[in-house]
């Protein structure tokens, strides 16, 4: 397979660029110099970040936790904001300050619009509720309860004098009252996935002491008064990291020994309640995490799905995994929802895609789209409801003239993804139904 098509490399031109660009970002007051501006200027008295201590490891002092959901996957990779209504996302642009623009794919009308309510806006100021300036680790738009949660985060591998350090704002859902609620310290670096309960921002926050000793704690953000709270101490040896959360649970990525890695349940009530849940070893296909639900390889050399509620596990014996030593073949898990486990053959250049499901059925997927002559699946990026996903199906590309300093200009490759709505039943089965956004 060849992985330089037109778009990707349209991709990495873009991102090279944008890091450039972004070298030079203002900092948080800097993009909007007066409240007297306009009536979306972010408000200039960002709240304290320093860590409560009135909780302990022995003791965080939470009699009851509500739900904790993620809101990105494993890997921590925002595709956007998930929202009852609609879909949040950054849309990059090909203007010289480095700025972007908050993007709302609505739901019901199908329609993908800015987030503003201007009639004939250009989108291009700070005027504008959709326009903004991210750090150089960009921004990330997140839904907590009813509001939208930006994070503007520095990058722990760009060094500039320019380059402030990471802060969090909140919004209306609207994209109004745009407010910094919590700015962090310069050595302070926030890492995702991050969760929430509706209320809070959950999160692993890592100080770098000095250039040699690194402090990570599991800390929750109040995102109504910005308090920031520590929880409990996470192990930089032990390489503890979020990974995920099902019920009041938080899912902890742990190294066990020098060759075995843990998932662990992390239960704010009580560490002594905390539990292993799943180990593997360093060379072995690492899980995937659903919806409630973690797929792995078994012993027995079939996928499993796990219930993480129940412990329920099945093996999806219908597809048995080609041993790597006696074959060419190697097999990847890609995505895993209840019920369901898609994942992906690659026998040389040749890739083919399997839908597997827990009743032991097994077929070809075919939801792909073209990117230059390789195939990629349609995504699913989040449950709209209990019957459809939101999925990635495509890329578009369109050129944007964008100013010089010395008043010539020059055409960028701007990426945009194209989303769609499909029914889950007909996802598993291939067949084409899905909406796409306009």
């Amino acid at each position: 397979m060849s992985y330089h098509s037109t778009i990707t490399r349209a991709l990495l031109v873009f991102s090279l660029l944008l890091s450039v660009l972004l070298s030079g970002c203002v900092t948080p007051s800097g993009q909007n110099t007066s409240t007297s501006e306009t009536t979306n200027s972010m408000q200039q008295e960002p709240i304290s970040s320093d860590i409560s201590s009135s909780t302990s490891d022995s003791d965080p002092q939470h009699s009851s936790l509500p739900e904790i959901v993620p809101l990105q996957k494993q890997d921590g990779y925002v595709w956007g904001g998930y929202g009852k209504d609609g879909f949040y996302y950054i849309r990059s642009s090909g203007r010289s300050d480095g700025s972007c623009n908050i993007m709302y794919a609505d739901y019901s009308s199908g329609k993908v619009l800015y987030l503003c309510s201007q009639a004939n806006c250009a989108h291009n100021n700070s005027s504008c509720t959709s326009y903004i300036i991210p750090s150089s680790g960009g921004v990330s738009p997140m839904v907590v309860g009813e509001k939208l949660i930006l994070v503007s985060q520095k990058s722990p591998y760009i060094e500039s004098d320019d380059d402030k350090s990471s802060y969090i704002m909140t919004a209306d859902l609207d994209g109004s009252n745009r407010t910094v609620l919590t700015q962090f310290k310069s050595n302070q670096f926030l890492e995702k996935p991050m969760l929430s309960d509706g209320n809070y921002l959950y999160l692993r926050l890592t100080t770098q002491v000095d250039a040699d000793t690194e402090k990570a704690d599991l800390i929750r953000i109040d995102c109504i008064s910005g308090e920031t709270e520590f929880l409990r101490s996470m192990d930089s040896k032990l390489n503890e990291r979020i990974w995920g959360a099902f019920g009041d649970k938080i899912l902890v990525y742990q190294y066990i020994d020098d060759n075995t890695i843990g998932l662990v349940s992390w239960d704010l009530n009580d560490t002594s309640n905390d539990e292993v849940l799943f180990t593997w070893k360093m060379n072995d296909t690492y899980p995937i995490l659903g919806d409630g639900v973690l797929s792995y390889v078994g012993d027995d050399g079939y996928f499993h799905l796990m219930d993480l509620q129940s412990k329920e596990d099945i093996p999806l014996s219908q597809y048995s995994i080609p041993t790597s030593d006696i074959s060419n073949i190697s097999v990847t898990p890609l995505f895993a929802d209840n019920g369901h486990l898609l994942i992906r053959e690659l026998n040389g250049s040749e890739c083919t895609y399997f839908a597997l499901d827990t009743s032991g059925g097994i077929q070809t997927f075919d939801l792909l789209y073209d990117v230059d002559g390789d195939s990629e699946i349609f995504y699913p990026i989040t449950s709209v409801d209990e019957d459809h996903y939101l999925v990635c199906g495509g890329f578009s590309v369109q050129n944007e003239v964008s100013p010089l300093d010395d008043g010539s200009s020059t055409v960028l490759p701007v990426p945009d993804r194209l989303y769609a709505i499909i029914n889950k039943d007909d996802y598993w089965h291939s067949i084409t139904s899905s909406r796409s956004f306009e």
